[in-house]
């Protein structure tokens, strides 16, 4: 049986997605140029990625993952982990290799979809408040990834775990249904969560042009502490950040009120 390389098993199932064979080449040069980023990074801080090349990225990573999985002794015939995509089933390599990637450069349900996808865009309207101290807040669900573990931290896996967006507006008022999509594309990356955070905290600032923003991440569940190492059943931290007007107390009190 002729053995195919990676590049070739890569340019294989290319041409059966539907892409241009006679482009391969050329976006397989695309990907090998694209430079390592930081794992909390997006690909578009270091120039972006085409659709064509993730995608040829995606299969080498499986076919990769495939031979990481032979030094692990797993049996890859085993019918919970075989590639069959005539049966439209991508294996558990391939299904590994969507986790960190996701599906497509649109995807945002994968834990490593933030590192891939566009940033979303922002309406923004003119505030037309002369208050100048009512906050804009709004509850949102966070779901990331321990940098170091690469396993999921979250708001979703205890009834008093939650995060909170909010902000001071100055001469522009956000989109408030967005808020959630920025903080997915965000956090599903890999990060420490004081890091988080703080990213959070500078995306929301720069996004409505003010200082005045107050982060909060409230009894996140870490995998890493929770099901692995301590094996805490509470294994649950807070942080936050803030600035401008919240840097008073009574401040974020009013919005810790509010939620």
């Amino acid at each position: 049986m002729k053995k195919f390389t990676d590049k070739a098993k890569a340019e294989q199932k290319y041409t059966k997605e539907g892409y241009n064979p006679k482009d391969f080449n050329e976006y397989y040069e695309e990907y090998l140029k694209c430079p390592a980023f930081k794992i909390n990074q997006n690909v578009e801080e270091v120039g972006g990625i085409s659709e064509e090349a993730h995608f040829i990225m995606r299969v080498l990573v499986t076919e990769k993952m495939k031979e990481v999985f032979q030094l692990m002794k797993v049996d890859l015939d085993d019918d919970n982990v075989t590639e069959d995509l005539e049966n439209g089933n991508i294996g558990t390599p391939g299904r590994m290799a969507k986790v960190m990637l996701g599906a497509n450069l649109t995807d945002m349900s994968e834990l490593g979809s933030g590192r891939w996808n566009k940033k979303p865009r922002l309406a923004s309207f003119p505030n037309t408040n002369t208050d100048t101290n009512i906050p804009i807040t709004k509850r949102v669900d966070i779901v990331s990834n321990c940098s170091h573990h690469m396993i999921s931290f979250n708001t979703l896996s205890r009834p008093d775990s939650y995060a909170i967006i909010s902000y001071i507006p100055n001469e522009h008022v956000l989109g408030i249904s967005k808020l959630q999509r920025l903080s997915d594309w965000v956090s599903r990356r890999y990060w420490l969560q004081e890091d988080l955070t703080d990213a959070l905290y500078k995306e929301i600032s720069d996004a409505a042009q003010t200082e005045s923003v107050y982060v909060k991440i409230v009894n996140a569940t870490h995998g890493c502490e929770q099901l692995r190492g301590a094996q805490s059943n509470d294994g649950a931290f807070s942080s936050e950040k803030y600035g401008g007007k919240f840097k008073k107390a009574k401040m974020r009190e009013q919005v810790d009120r509010s939620i």
